[in-house]
């Protein structure tokens, strides 16, 4: 009676969401639609007054859509889920479908991978642009706020009917840009289970941080401690604020900060090594060339020729040298406190940064209510989940972005196939 009902009518997939999973799942169902016969009706409900608002400031206004190294291991959470979508969708099939788009790109020494414009503004283009193609209704400034499944399928906000619904609204990170965290809200009744939603890939906060450090930016390594163990550590640019340290080697281990003191509420340390380059040794055997070949040479020099001159000096001056005095006059164990600083400087942490400044959450709905192959909800068929609002999340450098296409093409495709099971 059912298939009866619809057989003159399209049936109808409701995208929550016009983000980057929410957009590519409305493009997959509409496309699949398409390829195997079926009359579907695509619709994206977002919330704010245009789609796409996160895109435009992903990497800097530039996009690194993805990345050349995607493995496992650069994601955390629900990493089975990440990699058995990412493996169905891969990084060659996003450049692919984004230059079936005609959007071309360009990769750097990491591998991430940006458009050949460098503008996000043509990563967004190029998904609005085939939305009008495939003819999918965008419906703006439409926050949906309530879910309820009936005897024909959901309905949105007491007002709009759908067959399926695809839930894309993202985590709680950036919520300026529209992910607020709504998208478990709908879900509460549902009886969906959500692991703890924390930021992900966000400044780390130090007690007692030294501010006169702020604006300096400089390579380095951060390594996070608990209780002696090694929780997380990473290479790069560290930017020094006047409340501690941010830079991609601090966003990338602060998932594991956030995730350690939400937990344990225990102390959390980080060690900065500002010469990663050399070992201890080395970089002991270099400063001693230095104080042998200008023993004249002021204090404030020493580091100079290492790294930036205020960095150098305020670690210097922590270790009691006098910027004005000779280096000849510095003896071994000053020496030893010097090269102790520079490898191995050592900051309590208090916090990461919210979600106001966070570019991801990590936490999310947990696995086990998520069929692995098709992204549907296992309590409640008919809703398919897609991006941030699943437990994954991944390290800087377009990994992110390459779950959301993976995961959006597999409930968008997979929302349209589902109807052979519910209406024939």
């Amino acid at each position: 009676m059912k298939e009866k009902m619809k057989s003159n009518n399209a049936l109808k997939i409701a995208v929550i969401g016009g983000g980057a999973s929410g957009l590519t799942a409305a493009i997959f169902a509409a496309r699949e639609a398409k390829k195997i016969g079926k009359n579907v009706k695509v619709t994206v409900y977002e919330g704010n007054s245009r789609i796409g608002k996160k895109i435009l400031v992903t990497g800097n206004g530039r996009c690194n859509f993805t990345n050349e190294n995607i493995s496992s291991v650069n994601y955390h959470g629900e990493t089975a889920l990440a990699q058995s979508i990412c493996e169905k969708f891969t990084n060659e099939d996003v450049k692919e479908f984004f230059c079936s788009l005609g959007l071309f790109s360009k990769s750097d020494f990491a591998g991430r991978v940006y458009p050949m414009s460098n503008q996000a503004t043509a990563v967004l283009d190029a998904l609005r642009f085939e939305l009008i193609r495939l003819g999918i209704e965008e419906v703006t400034d439409t926050k949906i706020v309530s879910l309820k499944k009936d005897s024909h399928g959901f309905i949105l906000n007491e007002r709009y009917h759908c067959d399926k619904c695809i839930i894309a609204t993202g985590g709680k990170a950036a919520p300026v840009q529209g992910s607020d965290g709504s998208g478990f809200i709908l879900l509460k009744d549902f009886g969906i289970e959500v692991s703890s939603l924390l930021p992900a890939l966000t400044p780390i906060v130090c007690e007692d941080f030294t501010k006169s450090l702020k604006g300096i930016r400089a390579q380095g390594k951060i390594s996070i401690k608990c209780g002696g163990k090694l929780l997380s550590e990473d290479t790069g640019e560290i930017q020094y604020t006047d409340y501690g340290l941010s830079g991609i080697p601090s966003m990338q281990v602060s998932r594991f900060v956030s995730g350690t003191l939400n937990v344990n509420k225990t102390d959390v340390f980080a060690f900065v090594d500002s010469c990663p380059f050399f070992t201890a040794d080395e970089l002991k055997s270099a400063l001693l060339t230095i104080i042998k070949n200008n023993p004249s040479l002021p204090g404030e020099m020493l580091l100079s020729g290492i790294m930036p001159k205020r960095l150098g000096m305020t670690l210097l001056s922590e270790c009691s040298v006098n910027p004005s005095k000779n280096i000849g006059i510095i003896h071994d164990a000053v020496l030893d406190r010097i090269v102790s600083a520079v490898k191995n400087k050592k900051y309590k942490v208090t916090a990461v940064k919210g979600f106001n400044d966070a570019q991801v959450t990590s936490g999310g709905i947990v696995g086990k209510e998520i069929n692995f192959d098709t992204l549907e909800l296992k309590k409640v068929k008919g809703i398919y989940v897609c991006g941030e609002i699943v437990d994954v999340d991944g390290d800087c450098g377009g990994y992110n972005l390459q779950w959301a296409w993976s995961s959006g093409a597999a409930a968008g495709i997979n929302s349209v196939r589902g109807f052979d099971k519910c209406f024939v």
